[in-house]
């Protein structure tokens, strides 16, 4: 696999549908990963398992509370996402992302049961800039 699709330039479209797929309305197990063509990295994290693809989806990371998809970061990614929160969640809340993490930019409270939370995060890993779209169920186990 060549090292650049591991956390590819996904476009926002891409990131958003992938988040949608994976992390809100399907299951977020291995075999559905691996239907869609995803791989599973070696687990680094007791509990949690990165799954990449040889092309320019973004990298999925899932564990029972979470899930993250990932990707280098684009123009639009930050616009379309918060397009797609007000459409999918019109009764999402704002929340301060400060408690959350320091590279955490954005944060909604879900009107949801269990309560979840969706944010987004941006790092810096070699020099590049990554975006990452983050559900967060904290009532499961």
């Amino acid at each position: 696999m060549w090292r650049f699709n591991l956390v590819p330039k996904s476009s926002p479209a891409l990131m958003v549908s992938a988040f949608d797929r994976f992390c809100v309305e399907g299951p977020r197990d291995d075999a559905a990963l691996r239907a869609a063509g995803y791989v599973p990295l070696p687990e680094k994290t007791p509990g949690a398992r990165a799954y990449v693809i040889d092309d320019r989806r973004p990298a999925v990371a899932v564990s029972d509370k979470m899930c993250v998809v990932q990707a280098e970061s684009r123009t639009g990614q930050t616009t379309r996402f918060q397009n797609y929160v007000a459409a999918t969640y019109p009764g999402a809340r704002a929340v301060d992302p400060a408690p959350l993490g320091q590279n955490i930019e954005q944060a909604w409270a879900l009107p949801t049961n269990p309560p979840a939370l969706i944010a987004t995060e941006r790092t810096v890993s070699v020099g590049w800039y990554r975006y990452a779209l983050i559900y967060f169920r904290p009532g499961e186990t």
